[in-house]
């Protein structure tokens, strides 16, 4: 069984890091869909014009990062992306596997947060992935 807390961290309240140290990328709170959503990423994590704007294309980008110098990465949810529930669970879904597949690398480390509200849905979702 997965345990939300070894795959992602949660907060209560406003997160911040050093971003001298950390490429730190704060996600809109009051994204409403999932084209939003992508392109939101796509500007946050400074992704290579080649990004196809869809979930393949989201997954392949956050197992890469090559244009990124930092060695940590961290992606904050301060609310869940607006988006329908189907495309949400692919998104906790490809964000759980990124941040998996990196720890396997010593290149860099993804840190995905979210905030201590949404952790019973985050759970649900990876718990319905087993």
């Amino acid at each position: 069984m997965i345990d939300c807390n070894d795959i992602f961290k949660f907060s209560r309240g406003p997160v911040s890091y050093d971003t001298s140290e950390v490429f730190f990328a704060r996600l809109d709170p009051k994204i409403a869909s999932t084209d939003e959503l992508l392109k939101s990423i796509y500007y946050l994590l400074w992704f290579p014009g080649y990004f196809g704007f869809n979930w393949n294309a989201l997954d392949d980008c956050l197992r890469d990062f090559h244009w990124i110098n930092e060695n940590k990465i961290v992606i904050v949810h301060d609310n869940l992306p607006g988006i329908p529930d189907r495309d949400l669970k692919i998104y906790i879904e490809i964000l759980k596997d990124a941040v998996m597949d990196w720890r396997k690398d010593d290149r860099h480390i993804l840190e995905v947060i979210f905030q201590d509200k949404d952790m019973p849905y985050v759970a649900n979702v990876l718990l319905s992935e087993d």
